[in-house]
């Protein structure tokens, strides 16, 4: 996978440094970033499986990223999973729309997607990170395939992926962003065993790339502190590796999400009524899933669970938004 991931690597430099002409739109630039003195996260993961409503979901992300900019806070960046493409929903991704509506209310982000599951002619979904950063190059990896128990004894083989972007922050430096999402359905040793080639593939680029660079690691790891099967995920991306969870350093707590107190939760909120079981019709399990991991920057300025309250509810899941100081 080394040697995959190293070629991977000289073809995205590759492209970094042909004739600027060659690229038909000059990327956005995000010089306040480092006047600001902190970069601001969101992650969310956009729920494929509901259409009907698919664009007013997206619009009120875009609302909220208005209001963050006027506020003089605005997101850096996006990380989205789920994001849903083809005939079926009728759109080329719904990354795509998010930052076609995001421009028309002149807030530039350059977009990044991959594909991690499609079925030919209906449908594909995948990851998409949203950047006012320019981004100096992309790459993703496969997460190994694993068997998900969508219904009782009904298993489907499912594509995870993680997505990397490099990007450049005018003023301070480089830094790397990774988006993932990890398997929902599955025995919890599997989602570990794509967690190790997770982070075999971060730290393997984090080694290619010139300097010692800063690391963010967003997205929907599908892991509940709070149950002892699925801790050694959240134990090998923090003690492991040497992130740390921002909502958990921020907020004093670990688990974070403890119904009725439900300001930490991230999946299944009471009252969301997007967040039911496709089969059953039962709502979900109210949970702490989805992460904003950091290693190498500063310390976490702020971190809360946004889209948590009716009428605001864009998903199945509620978005993490942090800052992060840069220093």
């Amino acid at each position: 996978m080394r040697k995959l991931i190293l070629i991977n690597f000289i073809l995205a430099v590759s492209l970094v440094i042909l004739p600027q002409p060659l690229f038909a739109q000059k990327q956005s630039q995000c010089d306040d970033v480092a006047n600001r003195g902190h970069i601001n996260v969101l992650t969310i993961n956009l729920l494929f499986s509901e259409l009907q409503e698919r664009n007013t979901r997206l619009q009120r992300i875009a609302d909220f990223a208005e209001q963050q900019y006027r506020s003089g806070e605005p997101v850096d960046l996006i990380l989205l999973q789920e994001v849903i493409g083809g005939p079926l929903a009728g759109t080329i991704n719904a990354s795509t729309d998010l930052k076609n509506m995001l421009a028309r209310k002149r807030l530039g982000y350059n977009l990044r997607y991959r594909i991690a599951n499609g079925v030919p002619g209906l449908a594909t979904v995948g990851n998409a990170i949203l950047s006012r950063c320019e981004v100096l190059f992309s790459l993703a990896q496969d997460l190994p395939f694993v068997s998900e128990e969508v219904f009782q004894d009904v298993s489907i083989t499912l594509k995870r992926k993680v997505i990397m972007i490099y990007i450049k922050v005018p003023h301070y430096g480089r830094l790397s962003v990774y988006d993932t999402h990890l398997c929902a359905y599955c025995n919890p040793d599997d989602r570990f065993i794509q967690t190790e080639v997770l982070l075999d593939f971060v730290n393997s680029v984090e080694n290619f790339v010139p300097g010692a660079n800063p690391v963010i690691l967003g997205g929907d790891f599908n892991s509940n502190v709070k149950v002892p099967e699925e801790l050694p995920v959240y134990n090998l991306v923090t003690t492991g590796n040497g992130f740390i969870d921002t909502y958990a350093v921020f907020n004093g707590c670990f688990d974070c999400c403890n119904p009725p107190d439900i300001s930490g939760c991230t999946y299944a909120i009471p009252g969301n009524p997007f967040a039911f079981d496709l089969f059953t019709g039962l709502p979900g399990d109210t949970v702490r899933i989805d992460y904003i991991f950091s290693r190498d920057l500063g310390s976490v300025l702020n971190s809360v669970v946004v889209f948590n309250t009716a009428p605001d509810w864009v998903s199945d899941h509620s978005g993490v938004l942090t800052s992060i100081n840069l220093r």
